[in-house]
């Protein structure tokens, strides 16, 4: 089969939507299947003969500037008309959507849409004087493109929910993104290792460790963490929060840290190679996280991959995810973040159940399980 993915997010921009599409790659390959990836150009971007780019132009918002947009023109199918795909599968509503979409139509081969990003919780990137009309044309334009496909996949039953409200009525597919589980197994890392990334963070060795991995965004909820760790450390001096990405807001959770006045205890990395955050989930104790804007949130399963028990706000992505006193423990209440982080580290029989759980729980967000359920996909849409 050769297949057909179109983007507007791909390497080298680090996202949850790049991750996602080379692993399905990598995965469908390993199947005997072509893959041609169709993305824009990116600065620094690795020459590949299976990897089509535009040009485009970034976009203006502080914050979204890795990103692009471009007309589309007949001219961007002329040049993909010798691609000869048999299935097209676009992971955008945007610019790459709009060209795998015309592909589709022309060409008479099958369209698969997996929404990826709920772009309502974006909007403040644009203009918060907007932030109603633009969420209202969001939900419009999503709503009519995922109206235009032949399967539409989403990886949660929360995207679900969400298309429900806003009037779809189709039959989507629900398929979580797998990861490469394996890659982030402690057995993997040598203890010296993991002591030498703490000692270089200024960790001491008799410190409790709440790790984030993501992007250092408002979007992400990061005031309310930051917070409700400052009042968590006035308890507990044994702790750090350990902030590990890069974002267009960390300046000003910088200043918000000074404020609460726990600089020495929270501590920025900034942005880490995928090649090395692995080791960074080992450097925590407890993963926490406050956002509710995620689609799946892949970060909370490469935690428990990581023998890392989760300490989270709870929303529907989480559903199968985090079982609560298995693998660690979610909250609805912001008050209750303190006395469950007091429930799970009181008591060291009770942390290490926790820990010991956190691999059997998540088998089946492997990759091997995503790239073939989404081939199934294919399949049934060829026949």
């Amino acid at each position: 089969m050769r297949i057909g993915i179109f983007t507007d997010a791909y390497y080298p921009i680090i996202s949850g939507v790049s991750m996602s599409i080379d692993i399905l790659t990598t995965e469908l390959r390993k199947l005997n299947h072509e893959v041609v990836i169709i993305t824009f150009e990116g600065k620094n971007a690795v020459p590949d003969d299976f990897i089509v780019r535009f040009k485009g132009k970034a976009l203006p918002m502080n914050g979204l500037k890795d990103y692009k947009i471009a007309k589309v023109r007949k001219k961007n199918i002329k040049d993909l008309e010798n691609l000869n795909l048999d299935i097209v599968h676009v992971h955008t509503e945007f610019t790459m959507g709009r060209i795998g979409r015309k592909y589709a139509r022309k060409y008479n081969v099958p369209l698969v849409y997996t929404y990826h990003t709920m772009y309502e919780e974006y909007v403040h990137f644009v203009s918060p004087l907007f932030k109603g009309v633009s969420k209202r044309i969001i939900r419009k334009y999503c709503n009519s493109f995922i109206k235009s496909v032949d399967q539409a996949i989403f990886p949660t039953i929360k995207v679900k929910n969400k298309f429900d409200s806003f009037g779809y009525n189709g039959t989507p597919k629900i398929i979580p993104t797998g990861i490469y589980l394996e890659r982030f197994r402690k057995i993997n890392f040598l203890k010296k290792d993991v002591s030498e990334l703490r000692d270089s963070l200024g960790i001491k060795p008799d410190e409790t460790v709440l790790v984030f991995l993501g992007r250092i965004s408002r979007e992400k909820s990061l005031d309310v963490l930051i917070t409700k760790f400052s009042e968590l450390s006035k308890v507990n001096n044994k702790v750090k929060l350990l902030l590990v990405g890069g974002g267009p807001d960390m300046e000003n959770f910088k200043i918000l840290i000074q404020n609460l006045n726990i600089e020495d205890k929270v501590i920025f990395t900034g942005m880490v190679s995928p090649k090395v955050v692995a080791l960074y989930y080992q450097a925590g104790d407890i993963f926490v996280n406050f956002s509710t804007t995620e689609t799946q949130g892949l970060t909370y399963i490469e935690a428990l991959a990581s023998g890392v028990p989760l300490l989270v706000k709870y929303d529907d992505n989480l559903e199968d995810v985090i079982i609560n006193g298995q693998n660690g423990y979610s909250f609805t209440d912001d008050n209750e973040f303190i006395p469950l982080f007091n429930k799970m580290t009181s008591n060291r029989l009770v942390f290490d159940e926790l820990t010991n759980n956190t691999t059997k729980t998540i088998k089946k967000f492997s990759a091997e399980n995503f790239a073939k359920n989404i081939l199934e996909t294919y399949k049934s849409l060829l026949k």
